[in-house]
């Protein structure tokens, strides 16, 4: 077993190519995949054209759509932003892109929260807001109070930011090997 995780390691040194040019379980190469975002983007934005032209003669209608594709434009470019943050990054940063995805997040919310409370009658109202508040409150608690020792438990078991290969998938072995 001791000669499996040393081939194992082994192999993790000899690697040339970047770990995103790795196949992932299902067996797709990664960059195949980096098209998503943009075909995303391409979709919200047609979508968005579509919705502002039938709406353009209400404007109330119209200010809804306008504020819900700028609120998700901004989060795309907050993630966009994240993905590029290093390790070695500095925490001011990290903090100032937390309270900006969590001001945009409550933004959005509450927006859908009006939109859906005009037309529902007065007692869902009350449930539409309070679960809505109960969303931002659980999102605030995870953005800025959640304790750093429940992260890393949290992280235990998240395959994506592990730092031992044999959880992340690079070198699995099977359960006879693991044994």
């Amino acid at each position: 077993m001791d000669s499996k995780s040393n081939a194992c390691a082994n192999s993790n040194e000899l690697q040339t190519e970047p770990v995103s040019q790795q196949p992932n379980d299902s067996g797709f190469c990664l960059p195949v995949l980096s098209f998503f975002p943009t075909v995303a983007f391409l979709y919200l934005t047609y979508n968005f054209g579509l919705a502002a032209y039938r709406s353009r003669t209400n404007p109330w209608d119209l200010a809804f759509i306008i504020s819900c594709y700028v609120e998700l434009i901004l989060l795309f470019l907050c993630m966009k932003q994240h993905e590029n943050l290093t390790a070695d990054s500095p925490s001011e940063q990290t903090d100032r892109l937390k309270i900006v995805v969590w001001i945009l997040c409550t933004l959005l919310t509450f927006t859908f929260a009006w939109r859906i409370s005009q037309i529902m009658p007065w007692y869902l109202n009350s449930i539409i807001w309070g679960m809505s508040a109960s969303v931002i409150l659980v999102g605030f608690y995870f953005f800025f109070l959640f304790n750093g020792d429940d992260e890393q438990l949290a992280n235990k078991y998240s395959k994506f930011n592990s730092h031992d290969k044999e959880e992340n998938g690079f070198c699995k072995l099977s359960l006879e090997e693991k044994v």
